[in-house]
C-alpha cells in the first residue's frame, strides 16, 4: 500500500507540482496588465459596434416582450447604453469630442427617463396595485 502511494506520487504529483513551478516561475504580473491593456485599447470599431448592436438587440426584445413597467425601464436604459457606445466609439474612431458630450447628455435624458418611468409607475401602483403596462389605458384624460 505504500508503496502504491509512493509511485502515484512519483508519477503523478512530482511531474503537476514541477509544472505549476515552472508556470509561477515564469508568470510575470506586470507582462500580463501590459497585454490587458494593450488589448482593452485596441480594439477595433467593429468590436464596439457589434457590442452595441447586441445590447441594443437585448434591450429591444425585453421592451417588445415584457409586460412589467420595471422591466420595460431597464430594457429602455440598454438600448439607450448601446447608443453611448456607438456615439463613444465613434469619437474615439474619428478624433473627435463631440461623441462623449453627445454620451453625456444621453446619460442625463435617461435619468429623466426613470424619473417619469417611475413616477407613472408609483401612480399606477397606488391606482390600480399593480405595475402592468397593460394599465396604461386608465391614465387616458
Amino acid at each position: 500500500m505504500l508503496e502504491t502511494i509512493e509511485r502515484i506520487f512519483d508519477r503523478v504529483l512530482l511531474p503537476c507540482l514541477a509544472a505549476v513551478g515552472d508556470w509561477l516561475s515564469n508568470f510575470d504580473l506586470a507582462e500580463m496588465f501590459r497585454q490587458g491593456v494593450y488589448f482593452a485599447f485596441h480594439l477595433s470599431l467593429t468590436h464596439y459596434l457589434l457590442l452595441a448592436a447586441a445590447l441594443f438587440t437585448i434591450g429591444l426584445l425585453g421592451v417588445m416582450t415584457r409586460r412589467n413597467l420595471i422591466a420595460l425601464i431597464i430594457s429602455i436604459e440598454l438600448m439607450l447604453n448601446a447608443a453611448n457606445i456607438n456615439f463613444v466609439a465613434f469619437s474615439q474612431y474619428l478624433g473627435q469630442s463631440s461623441g462623449s458630450v453627445m454620451a453625456v447628455l444621453v446619460l442625463a435624458l435617461a435619468a429623466a427617463e426613470v424619473a417619469v418611468g417611475l413616477a407613472i409607475g408609483l401612480y399606477l401602483y397606488r391606482r390600480n396595485g399593480t405595475i402592468d403596462v397593460e394599465q396604461f389605458h386608465t391614465l387616458r384624460g
